[in-house]
């Protein structure tokens, strides 16, 4: 089945398939799309077996690779903590004032928000006979799925026009290769160099969310981790610090209402977590709150751990 347009409103499109059937969502013969190959978060170089979460390049994608809310606008307002980061004046004494820049957490009112975990729909780049081809995982057409299979779809059709809607075993051959993260070689990298790769990732962030990071990351790179690991496509915006000999594996993002997860595992498990798993509360051994009392909270840990 192949529909060409923008998007979709429902999924009258797959009314003809019986409930449970698995389907896939699909772009053939992508060498026609370079760059929006590119955009959705596939290589020039990589491999037919390579597997990516897709890059945040529309909304839908986003919702596929990074927690979402929805606002209930029928509940109660609630207080909630925000941390800004500001400049501001205080008292310095004898009437003096002087000028501060640091992170501030303020207590504002909003409507209840519900948090929703990313859908992780991961695609693969196959190749059939002289082509080459983009398919998802696999979809099982069940009501609990309905906004899943909307979400991929529309994300597909925003970036591409068009998809594909197959039934049955995929055509892939070749083994899985899974594309989430790029690992620096160990060694010693200054700040400066690790700073500049990350203003290139918050170069489209809030000025809180970018200095959140900067601050966060140079502390915990000053306790010299093993390696270094930057998330791609879907990961962008996400980094790994690993301390192996502590086996403490520390996940921070530049996106808001996040945290700095902690985890335990080896970076090799780590790393064959979906980012649903990945921001799974369960799976992490600590988790540090994005805000101006974080650098304490980290310090105690690190100091507890050796």
């Amino acid at each position: 089945m192949l529909l060409r347009q923008t998007r979709i409103n429902s999924l009258n499109c797959l009314s003809n398939l019986p409930p449970e059937t698995k389907i896939r969502v699909c772009v053939q013969d992508v060498s026609r799309f370079p760059d929006k190959l590119s955009k959705f978060g596939f290589a020039q170089e990589d491999a037919p077996g390579s597997i990516v979460l897709p890059a945040m390049f529309n909304r839908y994608a986003c919702r596929n690779a990074e927690q979402f809310v929805t606002v209930d606008r029928s509940a109660p307002r609630e207080k909630y903590t925000q941390t800004v980061y500001w400049t501001r004046h205080e008292w310095a004494g004898r009437g003096e004032t002087r000028e501060v820049t640091d992170f501030t957490d303020i207590v504002k009112e909003r409507f209840h928000r519900d948090y929703h975990m990313p859908y992780s729909v991961y695609f693969t780049l196959i190749s059939v006979g002289q082509q080459n081809s983009i398919e998802s995982d696999e979809l099982v057409l069940t009501q609990d799925n309905n906004d899943k299979i909307m979400n991929t779809i529309n994300m597909v059709l925003g970036l591409f026009g068009e998809c594909s809607i197959e039934v049955g075993s995929s055509s892939l051959e070749a083994s899985a290769i899974r594309l989430d993260w790029d690992i620096l070689p160990p060694g010693d990298y200054p700040w400066e160099i690790i700073k500049g790769k990350l203003e290139d990732i918050c170069k489209d962030s809030k000025q809180t969310q970018k200095q959140m990071m900067l601050r966060n990351c140079n502390l915990i790179n000053e306790y010299n981790p093993d390696f270094i690991a930057y998330g791609r496509s879907g990961f962008r915006g996400y980094i790994v610090f690993g301390f192996c000999k502590k086996n403490l594996f520390f996940l921070e993002s530049i996106f808001p209402n996040n945290a700095t997860y902690i985890f335990e595992s080896d970076w090799e498990e780590l790393s064959k977590l979906t980012k649903s798993e990945i921001l799974n509360h369960n799976l992490q051994k600590g988790r540090l709150i994005h805000n101006a009392n974080w650098p304490t909270e980290f310090e105690k840990y690190m100091n507890a751990n050796g």
